[in-house]
């Protein structure tokens, strides 16, 4: 039995003991110290609905199976242990293991990257130690240790200011648990809470981010071609001019070279500094980080590209690239604020909430349309808002939640020669709307997310019920819209599908 057959018995014998076990112990007394412990299994599937073709697998694509398990221990009031990890097995490589579409468009191949999440960080998600001391006099402190994630940001969908962790987008934007994507890594953290002390200004605090490069642990990207990225593989076609099979050529996976740093490799240390205060009802924080990016900037490398053959007869090409990890530096501040003047009793009588962020990078490189490296600086800046509100014409006593978000960028000293894939100026904007029925456990909601850049749009609706205290059900559909080929979402475009997912918590 290979190593993922052996993880999937595993997980398999675990899922049985977990669903017949009662849903009842939380807390447990180790050394007279509370010891809390909680998890959920999901098992979903996705069925795509768009026309056959050598990226897409029409039908049921995805089988996707997490346990998560967290704990914490308190061995003292002001001293926390805390651990969560996760077991990701996708069982379609199992059930399609000999189905020719399946096999010919080489999915199958694509078994290594996405069959069973087996690094060692992607099972372990958090592990950290928390010491929390406090007095009336000097206020609190916070120093954890250990591999956690921090927030900077205020938006959703398009992340500014949230550069420190990474991301795995490696499943593609199909996935319909957003908060799962981000990689907790390991850093040092301390924070630092002042008593009241002026009128003005309330609730100030300084936080101090340290990453030693312990482990460097990139964004686990969403890779090209059907070999390495599976059903979420971009379509994007090479033109080659001349008639079948020669029309065209498929993007194939990428042949890279990417220069990644040893471990405690200083050059990738990475810092970062937070002010934060409430000034009259406004909450302003001010940040600088200093370190690297967490994706690389790739630019082409002798021999350029490669080629095999498509069952079909074409050719699959493979571009050849270089890459590295540049530095990333920026100053920032987010803001939110509610608006009690907007108090609205014949909408429900909830204030609306602004949120927003912005930032200002130093030097970030890019990869120009000749082929090099250049930097330049850069303005990234987003603008939400959120509010919860009443309709008389919707038969419910519920809130329905509106939350419209805005996206500005612009680089600067944008050269003449161009950029690759990035425009001087981008601009995007969203919309969630959710609500809820029968006692909150019927929760309907739609995302969507317009690039104005290549005009091209993501939906996903979604209805999840609450059955039970420990049985969650979910239902969507994801659909993808564009316009220009080969950018934005239009590269999705024929990777619409339906989505099903079942939960159940215990402990």
């Amino acid at each position: 039995m290979n190593k993922k057959r052996l993880f999937i018995a595993v997980v398999a014998t675990m899922t049985v003991a977990l669903l017949v076990s009662p849903a009842i112990a939380k807390q447990f007394l180790v050394g007279g110290r509370p010891l809390n412990l909680f998890g959920y299994i999901t098992q979903g599937t996705s069925y795509c609905i768009s026309e056959d073709n050598y990226y897409t697998e029409k039908g049921f694509q995805s089988a996707i199976m997490n346990l998560f398990i967290e704990g914490d221990y308190k061995p003292k009031h002001d001293l926390t242990l805390y651990a969560s990890s996760m077991l990701t097995v996708d069982s379609i490589y199992d059930l399609k293991d000999s189905a020719n579409s399946w096999n010919e468009k080489l999915f199958n191949k694509s078994s290594d990257f996405y069959h069973v999440d087996d690094e060692y960080w992607q099972i372990l998600k958090e592990a950290h130690v928390t010491w929390t001391p406090s007095s009336p006099e000097f206020g609190s402190f916070l120093f954890r240790v250990g591999k956690q994630i921090v927030s900077w940001g205020e938006m959703d969908a398009i992340r500014i200011m949230d550069q420190i962790n990474p991301l795995d987008d490696s499943r593609g934007p199909g996935d319909v648990e957003f908060e799962n994507t981000v990689i907790p890594i390991w850093l040092l953290r301390a924070e630092y809470n002042a008593p009241p002390m002026i009128s003005w200004l309330q609730d100030f605090g300084i936080q101090f981010v340290f990453n030693p490069n312990a482990d460097f642990i990139p964004n686990k990207r969403l890779r090209a071609g059907n070999d390495e990225g599976g059903v979420w593989a971009p379509e994007v076609n090479i033109p080659l001019g001349g008639p079948f099979p020669s029309d065209f050529a498929y993007l194939g996976s990428q042949i890279e070279s990417i220069d990644q740093p040893d471990s405690w490799d200083s050059d990738f240390f990475e810092y970062g500094l937070r002010a934060r205060g409430m000034i009259q009802d406004w909450m302003i924080s001010l940040n600088y980080f200093y370190g690297r990016e967490n994706e690389p900037v790739v630019k082409g490398a002798p021999p350029f590209a490669t080629f095999d053959a498509a069952p079909d007869g074409r050719m699959i090409l493979h571009p050849v690239v270089e890459g590295m990890y540049p530095r990333q530096k920026f100053v920032g501040i987010t803001v939110n604020k509610d608006f009690p003047s907007l108090y609205l009793t014949s909408l429900g009588g909830v204030s609306p909430i602004l949120r927003m962020e912005a930032l200002y990078a130093f030097d970030t490189t890019f990869t120009t349309n000749l082929d090099t490296w250049e930097r330049f600086d850069e303005i990234r800046t987003g603008l939400g808002f959120d509010w919860k509100v009443k309709f008389r014409f919707i038969p419910q006593n519920a809130f329905f939640a509106i939350s419209p978000q805005v996206f500005y960028g612009k680089i600067l000293d944008y050269p003449s020669y161009g950029l690759s894939g990035v425009e001087e100026e981008s601009f995007a904007y969203s919309l969630f709307l959710s609500t809820t029925y029968f006692n909150a456990k019927l929760m309907p909601s739609a995302f969507w997310l317009h690039d104005h850049d290549s005009d091209s749009d993501f939906l996903q609706l979604r209805v999840t019920y609450d059955y039970t205290n420990n049985w969650r059900f979910t239902v969507g559909a994801t659909l993808f819209n564009g316009r220009e080929e080969g950018n934005g979402f239009e590269v999705f475009d024929n990777k619409d599908q339906l989505f099903f997912k079942i939960n159940y918590k215990f402990g």
